[in-house]
């Protein structure tokens, strides 16, 4: 078995500000400002667009961060939920006010952001940089920026299931769970920040936590589409990608047995418009899932944050801190950040953001004969050489849901990284005390994972760039949860 140490817990919330690194300029307007005076605060990327363009959608960071620390000791659900929120909200409006207020004034459009202390300007000329820059608050000026759903490769042949139940559940064991422990994900919740999800699918809409089960639906605090993109206020897929990741966690019908965890219920964001994210989208759908909101955006409630959010969708930037503060924030309030680690194999040092992030928990993808894909994006990470992915799950030739009532084969790190959240939900179900406890429960996916000796990109066989702690196994993960009733401490 494995021998995790590395002080793992201590590691887990990073508690600076961390500047938007990458991404593309969005926007533009005509060219009627004057030139901006450089500034270090300033990135030249965004000087240069303003120059070209006369303007440009940028962001406006501050220094200020809320102590999260606290969050940390607090055992009840709700309790630790409205801290984490009440710290960052507080922070962003003491730090943000006057800065908003300029932008108001001056009628430049602008969005706030509690969870990355940060003002997304939209269309800012030299002036309205020059203001900002001058602010004492105001830490950087940097480009938007967007991710991308991890695109899917489609299948190319169909491993016939046995009794319903789909290779990939078979090879993780989680049927196994279901048969052994009666452990089928009851009682836990997974989330998914990705391009939407047929709520309706005979697959999902038993699971799906706004199912009222008289006939009509309660899509509040279940369902969010930040950019409007779907045409009534219900979950929608226009892309296939959501509902295929959502089937993979808890997908299960008559007799398509296609999901980890089939009796969780399960919420949503629409993070990715298409297969692009924009930085607004993916901000405000990482908001929702520490505090899920009505439809109108209104009235949190940060007790109904998920256990898990599954992220199938990255950067090609294995350094880009874009989204380091939602992740540390949903650490703190006890969400498990599960991250796929992106596509770009199989060269070492491949993978992407957020899943390169030292407190993301990042999956690469194996086929049908646990070798690792080709595709599968490799480590070291970029931050401090740590290595990824975390753990890897089958992701070829995956069948699951999509639009409209029906199934496909795709292979992906999106495919794989919904084995580990669905898993993530067994094994909470199994011991509902581990509810929050990021650093036991990573602990447990870490070594009941299977060795795989794949050290060419560095490592050692029990953890290395290439597999990361092994493959999967979600029958391992579930008996070494501690007991029902046994306390465990929520460390940090």
């Amino acid at each position: 078995m494995k021998k995790r140490s590395m002080g793992l817990s201590a590691r887990l919330v990073v508690l600076t500000v961390v500047v938007l690194t990458s991404g593309a300029l969005i926007a533009s307007a005509p060219a009627a400002s004057p030139a901006p005076r450089s500034s270090a605060k300033v990135d030249a990327r965004v000087t240069q667009q303003v120059r070209a363009q006369g303007s440009a959608t940028f962001w406006a960071l501050f220094t200020r961060s809320a102590d999260l620390r606290p969050a940390f000791a607090i055992a009840d659900w709700t309790a630790r939920g409205i801290f984490v929120l009440d710290a960052l909200r507080s922070t962003a409006d003491d730090s943000q006010r006057t800065v908003r207020a300029i932008l108001n004034r001056e009628g430049v459009a602008n969005q706030a952001f509690w969870i990355v202390n940060g003002i997304r300007v939209v269309n800012g000329t030299a002036q309205t940089l020059a203001e900002l820059s001058a602010r004492p608050e105001v830490s950087r000026i940097v480009p938007d920026w967007q991710g991308h759903v991890i695109q899917p490769i489609a299948g190319t042949a169909r491993i016939k299931s046995v009794d319903g139940v789909e290779w990939n559940i078979k090879n993780i064991q989680a049927n196994k769970v279901w048969r052994q422990f009666g452990d089928r994900g009851q009682d836990s919740v997974v989330g998914s920040i990705d391009t939407g999800v047929q709520f309706d699918h005979p697959a999902l809409v038993n699971q799906y936590r706004g199912n009222l089960h008289n006939g009509s639906f309660d899509h509040n605090y279940n369902w969010w589409d930040p950019s409007h993109f779907c045409p009534q206020p219900k979950p929608c897929d226009n892309v296939d990608h959501g509902t295929h990741t959502m089937g993979t966690m808890v997908g299960r019908d008559g007799t398509n047995k296609i999901g980890v965890a089939p009796k969780a219920q399960w919420m949503t964001a629409k993070g990715c418009e298409t297969t692009s994210c924009s930085s607004f989208a993916l901000l405000s759908s990482g908001q929702f899932m520490l505090a899920p909101t009505d439809l109108n955006g209104q009235n949190p409630k940060p007790e109904l944050r998920p256990d898990v959010v599954n992220n199938s969708w990255a950067t090609n930037v294995g350094g880009d801190t874009f989204y380091q503060s939602t992740v540390n924030a949903w650490v703190a309030a006890g969400i498990f950040p599960q991250f796929a680690n992106g596509n770009n194999g199989p060269s070492c040092g491949t993978v992407g953001a957020p899943g390169s992030y030292i407190n993301s928990y990042g999956a690469g993808a194996y086929d049908i004969n646990n070798a690792i894909a080709s595709f599968s994006s490799r480590g070291p990470s970029p931050f401090s050489n740590e290595i990824k992915p975390n753990i890897s799950a089958p992701g070829v030739n995956v069948r699951s849901s999509i639009p409209i009532n029906s199934y496909a084969l795709f292979s992906g790190t999106s495919m794989a990284s919904p084995h580990v959240a669905g898993t993530i939900a067994l094994v909470i179900t199994k011991n509902p005390t581990l509810r929050g406890n990021i650093s036991q429960l990573r602990t447990i996916i870490d070594n009941s994972g299977t060795d795989v000796s794949a050290t060419q990109c560095g490592g050692t066989t029990d953890d290395n760039n290439v597999f990361g702690e092994g493959r999967l196994n979600a029958l391992a993960a579930v008996q070494s949860a501690a007991p029902a009733g046994k306390a465990v401490a929520i460390k940090h």
